[in-house]
């Protein structure tokens, strides 16, 4: 069964409860900084909603190193086993629409620094992202090694490595994915 969602760059009116989830699922700031970036010129934003309800929410920014390449910054669907949102298609769908969306402003490619989790982890790769690099780091998140990676079995065996040697509060992989 299909949920009827749709996806939808976020709009003024939305703010109070894009910025709510955003808090409770992925990144913590202010509200000010939320609103800069989500007003910015070239920040891409979207959010899901089936009816009414918020489903999820994806959004990025050009690269620091290059304004072809874009950095997904967040993508999240709404766990709350009463509405049934998760493990439905929406982060894909919300990752279609980011990338149809870079491609239209001139972007080569999205990256991505994927939390520590083996179903994170495996969400990017569904959706044709390949390991760039592995990423060590600290109890206070500071970076203590990167190592470029090109397969994700070896990425796997390497992390590992990586996170006894650093003692490590976690170990990332970086994504990316071409986009023409």
């Amino acid at each position: 069964m299909s949920l009827s969602v749709t996806i939808r760059a976020v709009q003024a009116n939305d703010y109070a409860d894009v910025y709510a989830f955003q808090q409770e699922y992925l990144d913590s700031e202010p509200y000010e900084a939320f609103t800069q970036r989500v007003e910015g010129p070239s920040s891409l934003y979207f959010a899901a909603y089936q009816g009414q309800q918020l489903a999820g929410i994806i959004y990025g920014n050009p690269s620091r190193k290059s304004e072809q390449d874009y950095m997904l910054q967040g993508v999240a669907v709404n766990l709350d086993t009463r509405l049934g949102l998760a493990r439905q298609g929406i982060g894909s769908r919300l990752m279609q629409t980011f990338e149809n969306a870079a491609r239209l402003v001139g972007a080569n490619s999205v990256s991505v620094g994927a939390a520590d989790d083996l179903k994170v982890e495996r969400f990017y790769l569904k959706n044709g992202f390949h390991p760039i690099e592995l990423v060590a780091k600290s109890a206070d998140y500071r970076e203590l090694e990167r190592v470029s990676i090109r397969d994700y079995e070896a990425g796997k065996q390497l992390q590992e490595q990586l996170r006894a040697k650093h003692a490590a509060r976690e170990v990332i992989f970086i994504f990316a994915k071409a986009l023409k």
